[in-house]
């Protein structure tokens, strides 16, 4: 495994003023260095923690969605949901968790797994994936192609905040095909409710039916990449002090388990027992060792039911 060091984006790429034309220019510089950054690993492959970068902004778009849909789960809550209630039923915040989750380990095609994402969020609108492939395809650029796949996407369904956060996916999922990127990045969702982006005296935040949404899409990218490009470049400097660690690690499996918290947001003892062939003790003592060694943090803060990750 290799990884590289990703240098910070640059400060002229964050779009500051009201012009259009300078936000749209601001973010695709930014989706050009991030590009960069999701071509970095060997021989333009992918990096080796792209699996946790795509899956950590899969919970900053949960979160962000469940604020949209007035509920009151945070990323703590979601990430505990997520990795601790053993393939349980869960909550409807819980639900707009895997569907980003879902949709960001799947490849970057408007095909059945679109359909199953809706499904996820209790969706039965009709909907033509052919129909919105066809429209990011035509569209001039990346951007565009974003804006007027989920405006197309938003006239099928009922305006709910669970739609809407669908309408999201639809989003990232032209972004990503038209980027040629191997699988969507939760983008978004993540940024949809920024302060910045509200509009008029009542401060009204956008949504896919304004007339203006392009130029929200854009600007909404635009805070969305530099957070997620800060993002990597932290979780570069992490993945590489893990595997620089990896070849002291003794335990059986160990290398399934780095393999797992490369990929993923967060990871239990529990889990990488039952996946690594370790037992549940040799788990624990595992992630201890790798916290010691400074190459995990246990992220949630407990003494019990502990979650482990970059």
């Amino acid at each position: 495994m290799q990884t590289s060091e990703i240098q910070p984006l640059p400060r002229w790429t964050r779009s500051q003023g009201a012009d259009s034309g300078a936000a749209a220019f601001s973010t695709g510089a930014g989706l050009a260095l991030f590009d960069q950054i999701l071509r970095s690993g060997s021989d333009g492959a992918e990096p080796p923690f792209a699996g946790c970068l795509r899956q950590r902004l899969a919970l900053r778009a949960a979160e962000s969605c469940a604020t949209l849909s007035r509920l009151r789960e945070d990323a703590a809550v979601l990430r505990d949901a997520e990795h601790l209630s053993g393939g349980g039923e869960t909550s409807p915040a819980g639900r707009l968790h895997s569907v980003f989750r879902l949709y960001a380990s799947f490849p970057a095609r408007f095909d059945s797994t679109l359909l199953r994402a809706a499904g996820l969020l209790g969706l039965n609108e009709a909907l033509d994936a052919g129909v919105l492939a066809e429209v990011a395809t035509t569209a001039p650029d990346p951007l565009t192609a974003a804006a007027r796949v989920s405006a197309a996407a938003m006239k099928h369904g009922a305006p709910t905040a669970d739609w809407e956060t669908f309408v999201f996916v639809v989003a990232d999922l032209a972004l990503a095909s038209r980027l040629n990127w191997a699988r969507p990045v939760p983008l978004l969702a993540v940024a949809i409710l920024h302060p910045s982006l509200r509009r008029g005296a009542g401060g009204k935040r956008p949504r896919p039916t304004d007339d203006d949404w392009p130029d929200s899409v854009a600007r909404a990218y635009g805070l969305a990449i530099v957070e997620a490009h800060g993002l990597a470049v932290d979780l570069a400097r992490r993945a590489q002090k893990l595997v620089s660690v990896a070849p002291m690690l003794r335990a059986k499996g160990a290398w399934r388990v780095v393999e797992m918290l490369l990929v993923d947001d967060a990871v239990t003892p529990a889990a990488a027992a039952s996946r690594s062939g370790l037992s549940d003790r040799a788990a624990r003592r595992l992630f201890d060792r790798l916290v010691a060694l400074g190459a995990v943090r246990e992220l949630s803060g407990r003494d019990s039911f502990r979650i482990y990750g970059l």
